[in-house]
């Protein structure tokens, strides 16, 4: 008998594709995250899901929950499979949104308490009125904001109950929230808890908010990035401890778990200008106890070499100054000159008002300049090459921080302030008076990675007593990947017969820059520079800045965004030269 074929095995249903038409006020990307089932990927390689019909029933119908999210209650999807005779299967939903959900009422109720809170401002702030299409997230977002405000001022058993009267027929809500404020409340004592190897004075210092002060939410996040901020914590906690309800003074717990004492950190880099470079930083924490920090820090680059030491000792001799020692020696290449040079300085500081910190202080500087152009030698007359130049400075200063994160700033600024005067009473061969202020903004729209910054800083130095002129190591220089992108580094500016750069006595230098999300860590920037540098003070002129525009490329990472600029002059110096320039960079351009 001749044998029976053996019949085959049933193809199993791969998922070729999946299309959603029809959706316009939810992105077909977010509806696709949505899903339960997998997807085929974009990469030939990987291998195509199994297609089972159940999937698709039950992401109708999760799909659907999730337009009720958005305040479209009658949508219907529609399910079409198209299946080949190889297995391979085809889906597209298809979606017709319906009427959605108009909020035509909302109603905020606030509680009796004994201490009213002032709620005015925020009605101009609330995210959900009427007329808009009904969501949840705005309607929880709505709870968030009145909640927020009062945990924010000093009601820290505050609650905010919501109620939404829905009308499936008529495509109408009604928004009821009642506020209940509970007691307004105070900071208590504050105690660390253990006993960690830092003083608690350290600690305590960096609170932003004082015994008997309202309570307030913010201020302890706030207080727990600064406590971090100290690089001597590697967990900070700030708990309200439980008390009774008739209390009115929360007392606050400060836990902390120390970092290591001793951190090493190994750098290597690549930049357009500066090339291959690296740096190698040791940090001793609680140095000698009591809170200290020494650090040893080695860096090489093209264009500069430096080792230096810094030693901090805060609240020195119990008082509210910390003492910051700085010693090193630095070797710079730069385009215009090369020098080398020793310096120390020692500086007390201490916080003031308004988040700003002063400092003044002592400096002591010997540089020596060599391989100068000798057209620009006949220019600054008071540059010798070889000449060891001494600069015995007064230091003074202020510094307003309030960036929320210094490798990747969304809100807030910095405003820095610098003094030097070196008269010849203090011992310095050249005598100069060296002013700089730089002012930085950053804002996030929205809540959102789109951020908008911006930066201006204006420097002058002036000769005084027996110095008429400056020497060039000392002048001020622009151009480049941190200052005027576009242009060359330090060519902007005064130079000599054979172009090369010999600096000026002021600058005035600035930029605007959006950065975009594009996809996950990637972001887009685009920029706008602008900067000069003026022979003397008295030719400052924002009539002669130089200008560039351009775009860029980052991609965010644990030590900072690594990115590709490149910048086009607006007003070149050199047509035939300055017609681009790319930049590589580590970290944000400022």
């Amino acid at each position: 008998m001749p044998a029976e074929p053996v019949p085959e095995a049933p193809l199993t249903p791969i998922l070729r594709s999946l299309k959603i038409t029809g959706a316009k006020t939810i992105p077909v990307k977010k509806l696709k995250e949505e899903l339960s089932m997998p997807l085929p990927s974009r990469w030939p390689w990987k291998k195509p899901p199994v297609f089972k019909p159940e999937d698709i029933e039950a992401d109708v119908e999760r799909l659907k929950a999730v337009y009720r999210r958005y305040g479209f209650y009658h949508t219907k999807i529609t399910p079409q499979v198209h299946e080949t005779e190889e297995g391979r299967v085809e889906v597209q939903l298809t979606v017709v949104e319906g009427p959605w959900v108009e909020v035509t009422r909302v109603e905020v109720t606030l509680a009796p308490a004994e201490v009213p809170p002032n709620l005015s401002a925020l009605k101009g702030k609330s995210p959900l009125n009427p007329g808009d299409r009904f969501e949840e997230t705005t309607y929880d977002a709505l709870k968030r904001l009145y909640l927020n405000h009062l945990v924010d001022h000093g009601y820290p058993r505050a609650k905010v109950e919501g109620q939404v009267i829905l009308d499936e027929e008529q495509d109408t809500a009604e928004i009821n929230l009642t506020v209940k404020p509970g007691p307004f409340c105070y900071f208590g004592e504050v105690k660390v808890k253990g006993e960690p190897e830092t003083p608690d004075r350290v600690i305590l210092r960096q609170l932003t908010f004082k015994k008997g002060a309202p309570f307030s939410l913010k201020e302890l996040y706030e207080s727990q990035q600064r406590i971090y901020g100290l690089d001597l914590f590697r967990s900070v906690l700030l708990t309200p401890e439980e008390v009774p309800q008739e209390e009115r003074h929360i007392p606050i717990l400060v836990e902390v778990q120390e970092k290591k004492q001793r951190s090493l950190k190994v750098g290597l880099g690549y930049g357009d200008e500066d090339e291959f470079r690296a740096r190698l930083a040791l940090r001793f924490r609680n140095f000698g106890g009591g809170g200290r920090m020494l650090d040893l820090e080695g860096k090489y680059s093209k264009l500069e070499n430096r080792v230096q030491g810094t030693f901090f000792n805060p609240l020195i001799l119990s008082t509210n100054n910390d003492l910051i020692l700085q010693s090193g020696l630095i070797r710079r290449y730069l385009p215009g000159f090369t020098d080398k040079a020793v310096f120390t300085n020692a500086r007390l500081q201490r916080d003031l008002p308004w988040r700003f910190r002063g400092y003044l202080g002592h400096g002591l500087e010997f540089a020596r300049p060599f391989n100068i152009p000798a057209e620009t030698l006949i220019l600054l007359s008071e540059t010798q090459p070889g000449k060891l130049y001494r600069a015995s400075m007064v230091l003074l200063g202020l510094r307003q921080d309030t960036m929320d994160n210094p490798l990747d700033p969304h809100r807030g600024g910095m405003l820095a302030l610098d003094e030097e005067v070196a008269p010849d009473f203090l011992g310095s061969n050249m005598q100069f008076v060296r002013s700089v202020l730089d002012a930085r903004r950053y804002q996030s729209l929205g809540g959102t990675n789109f951020i908008l910054a911006g930066r201006v800083k204006f420097g002058i130095i002036e000769p005084i007593q027996a110095t008429a002129d400056i020497p060039i190591f000392r002048r001020f220089f622009a151009g480049g990947i941190n200052s005027v992108r576009g242009y060359r580094l330090d060519y902007l500016g005064p130079r000599n017969a054979s172009g090369n750069p010999m600096g000026g006595e002021s600058l005035l230098e600035g930029s605007l820059e959006a950065r975009i999300p594009i996809y996950k860590e990637f972001r887009a920037v685009a920029f706008l520079d602008f900067g000069n540098v003026f022979l003397k003070v008295r030719d400052t002129d924002p009539g002669q800045l130089k200008y560039s525009s351009g775009f860029g490329l980052r991609y965010h990472t644990f030590i900072g965004p690594l990115g590709l600029d490149i910048g086009f002059p607006l007003n070149p110096i050199d047509p035939t030269k300055d017609r681009y320039h790319f930049h590589f960079t580590i970290g944000q351009a400022f």
